[in-house]
């Protein structure tokens, strides 16, 4: 963990089982969640979809359903998922998720198993969302690169310049306009491309 200012972490946790609820509560706050919020699985769904959440907690089954559902759009939304189920269940669970990234977590549990699955499903949505906004950065710079690279060859066409001429000619318009090179290769694809 690194040092500075420490967020504030929530969870909600949906479970019908007054004495499993009670332990939950009590190891999340222990843990650390400052908001800790119990809900019903009636309107779950669209709580998850809508609120991002670090944690959410599915003590299963809820009813007659497993929560399979709200630990889908939980995902969908960034949210860390924790799916506790009878032992006897969770290959059958695990199935139906595919290869959604919830942890299923067997019956019963004991307070230091419960302790170490917050940590490893907070450490574990974390690297995920570093690595998701890592790609999406990646991704940006390689359009970029392209996009440059494509008003290159317009220059090199349309102005008969060489390839080094037009590479010069981008790099200088972005120092003296202290923009970078991708706004210059965007006016020039705007200018000389129809």
């Amino acid at each position: 963990m690194s040092g500075g200012v420490e967020t504030k972490k929530n969870i909600v946790i949906f479970s019908e089982q007054c004495e499993t609820l009670d332990n939950i509560t009590l190891a999340a706050g222990e843990f650390g969640f400052s908001d800790i919020s119990v809900s019903e699985a009636d309107g779950a769904v669209k709580l998850v979809s809508e609120k991002r959440f670090d944690m959410v907690f599915i003590n299963a089954p809820l009813g007659n359903m497993y929560g399979l559902d709200i630990a889908a759009a939980a995902c969908r939304n960034g949210c860390g998922v924790i799916l506790a189920a009878p032992s006897k269940r969770c290959e059958e669970i695990a199935k139906k998720l595919g290869g959604m990234n919830v942890f299923i977590l067997p019956r019963p549990i004991s307070k230091a198993m419960l302790l170490q699955t917050f940590r490893f499903v907070m450490l574990t949505t974390r690297n995920e969302a570093e690595l998701t906004g890592e790609k999406t950065r990646l991704e940006q710079k390689l359009q970029d690169v392209k996009l440059i690279d494509r008003a290159k060859c317009v220059l090199v066409e349309v102005l008969k310049m060489s390839e080094g001429d037009a590479h010069r000619q981008i790099q200088k318009q972005s120092m003296d306009r202290h923009v970078p090179q991708v706004v210059i290769a965007q006016d020039i694809l705007k200018t000389y491309e129809r």
